[in-house]
């Protein structure tokens, strides 16, 4: 009887296996989206959703601020064939994507506008919210810790000959910077950019919501939208739209950057 479960257990896997990145994976992925209520994992389905919609075998991605690798591990299922480059600061982190994931490329790493050593924050106890400098934080006295990274850019790191598809940057507030640093690579190859901001993280580095309109739609050219719209095939955010958002109490702060 072991043996007979033994061999549907791995028939079962190589069958989930084959399936990763086809149509009937995505219809299996969009049969899982969240109550609209649960921000968080809301956009990270819209991020993969996106990514099942856009994104060839091949396609090149980048994930920023990479983490734990949920999303990275959504890439290389759909995008098998790509060559995909993930950028984490936390040491232990980074060592853990490495392991994991031995075909991506692991840059232990930082990015932001500028080539150097740096400071870097680490919230011990949720570690999501690190950064390159101190956000507001959903938490009265949260326990910081500071080591030093390397800060690099795309610009500087991401091989010429390589045409990016997607990028997904999640790195509490140092985004626009992380853009800046990156727009020879993101106008060589016009990736769709899937980035958190808002005032609490990226308004902590200085930064306000028309540099941030102003840096995608102007500088890059791209539009610039929440996922849900995009999803819903809707118009992209004004000038305006985008400011007011900035500012409500409970604003949209995952977006969508895209070509027009």
């Amino acid at each position: 009887m072991s043996n007979i479960t033994t061999e549907l257990d791995t028939a079962t896997q190589k069958l989930k296996s084959s399936l990763k990145g086809t149509w009937i994976h995505h219809l299996l992925w969009a049969q899982r989206k969240p109550a609209p209520d649960n921000r968080n994992k809301m956009y990270d389905w819209q991020t993969v959703e996106i990514m099942f919609r856009v994104l060839q075998r091949n396609s090149n991605c980048i994930d920023m601020g990479a983490h734990d690798g949920d999303i990275l591990k959504r890439m290389i299922e759909i995008a098998p064939y790509g060559r995909h480059h993930a950028f984490e600061p936390l040491p232990h982190l980074a060592r853990m994507l490495h392991k994991r994931f031995p075909g991506v490329v692991v840059h232990q790493a930082a990015v932001s506008a500028k080539n150097c050593e740096s400071d870097f924050l680490f919230v011990e106890e949720a570690p999501a919210f690190s950064g390159l400098r101190r956000r507001i934080y959903d938490r009265p006295d949260p326990k910081v810790t500071t080591i030093r990274v390397q800060e690099v850019t795309l610009d500087a790191t991401i091989p010429q000959n390589e045409k990016i598809a997607f990028i997904k940057i999640d790195i509490e507030g140092a985004e626009f910077h992380a853009i800046k640093g990156g727009i020879e690579t993101i106008k060589r190859g016009k990736p769709i950019i899937a980035f958190e901001a808002g005032i609490q993280s990226t308004g902590e580095y200085g930064v306000k919501p028309d540099d941030l309109y102003t840096l995608m739609t102007g500088t890059i050219g791209n539009e610039l939208s929440t996922m849900g719209r995009w999803l819903s095939r809707k118009q992209p955010f004004s000038r305006d739209e985008f400011v007011a958002n900035w500012f409500l109490t409970d604003p949209e702060y995952f977006f969508i950057s895209y070509p027009r």
